[in-house]
């Protein structure tokens, strides 16, 4: 008589155990990494969405003289085109605000409003004085602006906050 070679039945199913524990770890640590992408894609969006608007309230904010300052809004004087008198700067009467609203931070002015950063549910942007040690005595000032991010029954968490140097008025 031959001797024939073959495998067992409990050869097989151990093997395809052993298979099935290493094809479950391979797809959760795949499935975990898809996760972790796509959130760092959304905070990534989130910045460039925040740099963006940024960008243009420091542009408006660079030709203007601020009156005043709240947690949810910038009160400030804008140039008139860009033009002075006698060396001394001419201001808009009608003063502008930006103003931080559930749909974004807005500029109101002269009865128009635009929308400079869209903000999506949860994210909350405020405004403040940079509180600088020694204080500085001249009209130069530094605000800065946070955004905040809340939401899923979570405590609240600043995301990202820029300073932006500024005139008083």
């Amino acid at each position: 008589m031959t001797k024939r070679s073959g495998v067992t039945l409990i050869e097989v199913l151990v093997s395809a155990g052993i298979l099935a524990l290493v094809m479950t770890a391979v797809i959760s640590f795949y499935v975990e990494a898809v996760a972790v992408s796509a959130k760092r894609d959304e905070n990534s969006a989130r910045l460039r969405r925040f740099h963006l608007g940024l960008e243009k309230m420091d542009q408006v904010l660079r030709e203007a003289r601020i009156v005043d300052v709240r947690f949810r809004s910038i009160l400030f004087l804008k140039l008139s085109d860009g033009s002075e008198l006698a060396g001394f700067p001419l201001y808009d009467p009608a003063p502008g605000q930006l103003a931080s609203t559930e749909k974004g931070v807005i500029l109101i002015q002269d009865g128009k409003e635009t929308v400079f950063l869209p903000t999506q549910p949860g994210e909350h942007v405020i405004f403040d004085w940079l509180q600088e040690n020694p204080p500085n005595e001249s009209k130069e000032a530094a605000l800065t602006i946070s955004l905040y991010h809340t939401g899923f029954d979570k405590r609240s968490d600043l995301f990202f906050h820029r300073s932006v140097n500024v005139q008083l008025y």
